[in-house]
């Protein structure tokens, strides 16, 4: 079982001159929620290799108290390959809209990545950033960069949660001037043929 530490956050700008190491198309539902667990199944092509993966996934909290104190999410997460027929089958029995969105794999400094998830559909216009850590002590001294913007959490914009809202629930947890933000980098990088 692998520990996932992570800290979310808007998106202030993208640089001309940042790297995108990998651009992936999502596609995800979730299929199972209770109070400690949800699992997720999620189709990733990645566009630069041309491939195709289906990954069943089990998330389960971990210390929330610690969460409350400090935004960083800690979650506890197994990830197995399933074929793709399976995929279609458990995506079926889903209980979440389905999520898709184009994840932006950024390389930063201190061997650290930023995923940032451009979505589509009934959240098009949310862009968010995450980064992952392998220890509570590098995401709690964690520097963000000057692009990325205000950290927004979990409580409110997690994917389970965005996958349950509608348009008009999810566009009320983010001010009109991030949503009108978000559309000028959409612009930006279609322009600049990195999306």
């Amino acid at each position: 079982m692998k520990q996932e530490i992570e800290r979310k956050y808007m998106v202030k700008y993208f640089p001309e001159n940042l790297k995108i190491a990998e651009m992936l198309d999502i596609q995800q539902a979730f299929i199972y929620k209770d109070t400690n667990t949800v699992i997720r199944v999620r189709k990733i092509q990645n566009k630069k290799l041309y491939t195709e993966e289906y990954i069943y996934t089990v998330k389960t909290k971990g210390d929330l108290e610690l969460y409350a104190k400090s935004g960083v999410a800690r979650v506890y997460e197994i990830e197995s390959h399933i074929q793709k027929e399976e995929f279609h089958e458990l995506i079926k029995k889903k209980i979440s809209n389905i999520i898709e969105k184009t994840r932006l794999v950024i390389p930063i400094e201190n061997d650290l990545t930023v995923e940032v998830d451009i979505y589509k559909n009934d959240l098009q216009d949310l862009i968010t950033a995450e980064v992952e850590f392998l220890n509570d002590h590098i995401a709690n001294t964690f520097k963000k960069p000057k692009w990325l913007g205000e950290e927004i959490g979990y409580t409110e914009l997690s994917n389970w949660k965005l996958s349950n809202m509608t348009k008009e629930e999810w566009k009320k947890k983010i001010t009109k001037e991030d949503l009108e933000n978000n559309r000028k980098i959409i612009l930006d990088l279609k322009k600049n043929n990195k999306l």
